[in-house]
């Protein structure tokens, strides 16, 4: 056997391959005679049915049992010669088989990318710190405090804007009535995303009438049919020490702090999440290399299966029917949605080389000790769900690593504060 490396491109290798008539003739042989040995003839005894009968009865199968012994021997020979690391398995291109001339082939193989690792300590990167105010935490509490919050019956009153109203509605949105009506819906007059005009609409309405009201929606004409049965008022919590005893806490001031402290832990993780950004762009930055194409078409799939899944949810999180969702249109844009996100998946695959081989460089890995304690710390002592993340080793081991892998980056890194 020879073979020729025909074109070598990106991570893509095509080689042609050549194997002699005896080498050929050999192994055909070799075939036939395992037929012979195993084959069940009529008339014969097994393993003794004659072999130009063999030879005549079980060409076709033995010429393509010859040609996948054939390949497979030649491709194992020539990856382990070459040392080839593969990510897929390799396409074959046979040319036409015949038993008294060589058998020559095309190879074409898809390898792990070969590079070498650059800048990956020091790395210029800036962590944003951002001191909790006071006017932040009061947000949060008047957030709790509407939480808290109850609706009681406003009296005889007409509709005002701090109002909310219990309503029945029909609704046509350019033209399309809504399948069945809405019923003993709560409307929050206050509400910033209700439709243009709808509010201002309701507002002077009074327990027992109905009104239409014009709108839009997607910048699409829309009608609403609209009965009020009750009109509510939301009356709050004073925001003080028995509000926070309510909550758990002894007093208003240890709620605060707590309040502090989960902002603060929320900035640490958005200002991480930034300097692991800095760091994947600067090591992308650095080290540009080819990486397997194949990937790349996989990473491409599944973000497009992303976006459709995201899609069919937010339908349904809409109260729409999924059967909204238009099949038909999405497959559509598959085009020019793979050309959007090409770049993207090839980045995500070649970042995933890189971290690799950092981790491996460094020597940087993951214990059954710390696993165990991950499991520990997600269970916080049920032993139920402990057994349950015993499934999940793996994917914790990968989580593990990535955060023993940036911890490093960024101990290792040139960090401006701001």
């Amino acid at each position: 056997m020879k073979f020729d490396i025909l074109e070598k491109k990106g991570c893509s290798v095509e080689i042609k391959v050549e194997i002699p008539t005896e080498e050929v003739k050999s192994e055909l042989d070799s075939v036939f005679s395992d037929i012979q040995k195993n084959a069940a003839v009529d008339g014969f005894r097994r393993g003794h049915a004659p072999m130009d009968f063999v030879k005549r009865e079980f060409a076709k199968t033995a010429v393509e049992k010859t040609i996948h012994n054939l390949v497979i021997s030649s491709m194992e020979k020539i990856i382990k010669e070459k040392n080839f690391q593969l990510v897929v398995a390799p396409v074959v291109k046979p040319f036409d088989f015949a038993a008294a001339q060589p058998f020559s082939f095309r190879l074409k193989i898809e390898q792990a990318p070969e590079f070498e690792l650059k800048d990956h300590k020091k790395i210029k990167i800036t962590k944003k710190i951002k001191k909790i105010t006071d006017k932040e935490i009061h947000s949060v509490l008047k957030n709790l405090q509407d939480r808290q919050s109850t609706l009681v019956d406003a009296g005889d009153v007409a509709a005002e804007q701090h109002h909310f109203l219990v309503a029945d509605y029909e609704s046509t949105v350019d033209g399309k009535k809504m399948e069945r009506p809405a019923e003993n819906q709560i409307i929050d007059l206050s509400h910033e995303s209700l439709p243009a005009g709808f509010a201002a609409g309701l507002v002077g309405m009074k327990v027992g009438e109905s009104k239409t009201i014009e709108t839009k929606i997607s910048e699409k004409p829309a009608k609403f049919a609209v009965k009020v049965k009750a009109i509510k008022k939301k009356v709050s919590p004073k925001i003080d020490d028995d509000f926070a005893k309510d909550l758990g806490h002894e007093n208003i001031q240890q709620l605060k702090e707590k309040i502090k402290v989960e902002l603060e832990t929320a900035e640490d993780e958005k200002s991480r999440q930034d300097m692991e950004g800095q760091i994947v762009e600067s090591l992308l930055s650095n080290n540009n290399f080819a990486v397997p194409e194949s990937l790349v078409d996989e990473e491409t799939n599944n973000m497009i299966e992303r976006t459709k899944q995201y899609l069919v949810s937010n339908r349904s999180d809409q109260r729409e029917s999924p059967r909204d969702f238009n099949e038909e249109e999405f497959k559509k844009s598959i085009p020019a949605m793979k050309d959007k996100y090409r770049v993207d998946a090839e980045k995500t695959v070649r970042i995933s080389y890189l971290l690799s081989k950092i981790a491996k460089s460094e020597n940087i890995t993951v214990t059954d000790d710390e696993i165990n304690k991950k499991i520990a710390e997600i269970a916080a002592g049920d032993k139920k769900v402990a057994e349950n993340y015993q499934k999940y080793r793996e994917y914790l081991s990968l989580q593990i690593k990535e955060k023993k892998l940036f911890d490093f980056l960024i101990d290792n890194a040139k960090i401006k504060e701001v």
